[in-house]
């Protein structure tokens, strides 16, 4: 049961990852068309600054699942890490902030829609892979209650 769970939830990472680079090049191309060149590098650089802010936040939990802690030191080691690769983003962002070739509104637009499309994928493969099924049969509560 664990693995085939690992191996949807890696499953989902993976159409995940393609579907967000999918957004970032039509992103890419739509920028490109409307601001020219600097466009085009901030909707790549945003494609690559999400894709890797993403990504890297898979890194933990393989690590947490591989050393087998206790939730406490997973979830310590989950925000320690996210509050480093947050970090990151936002350095890179006030750096971005005073590039010329980089148009500012590619980028964020381009942030909003590949982060965005990360997390729809997530959502769909999390719903469909909880769905109920036909066969099982929900559980009697009035047959269950203490009151009688």
């Amino acid at each position: 049961m664990r693995l085939a769970r690992a191996g949807r939830a890696r499953g989902a990472h993976s159409v995940a990852r393609r579907a967000t680079v999918a957004a970032g090049v039509v992103c890419a191309v739509l920028a490109w068309v409307t601001a020219g060149t600097a466009g085009l590098v901030g909707a790549a650089g945003a494609t690559l600054l999400v894709v890797g802010f993403f990504w890297s936040g898979m890194i933990p939990l393989f690590v947490v699942r591989e050393l087998r802690t206790g939730a406490g030191t997973g979830m310590a080691v989950l925000l320690l890490t996210y509050t480093l690769r947050l970090a990151v983003v936002l350095m890179a962002l006030q750096v971005s902030s005073g590039l010329d070739a980089l148009d500012e509104r590619s980028l964020g637009v381009t942030i909003v829609a590949c982060a965005l499309t990360w997390i729809l994928v997530h959502v769909v493969t999390s719903v469909r892979g909880h769905q109920p099924r036909s066969s099982a049969r929900p559980p009697d509560f009035v047959a269950d209650d203490p009151s009688q």
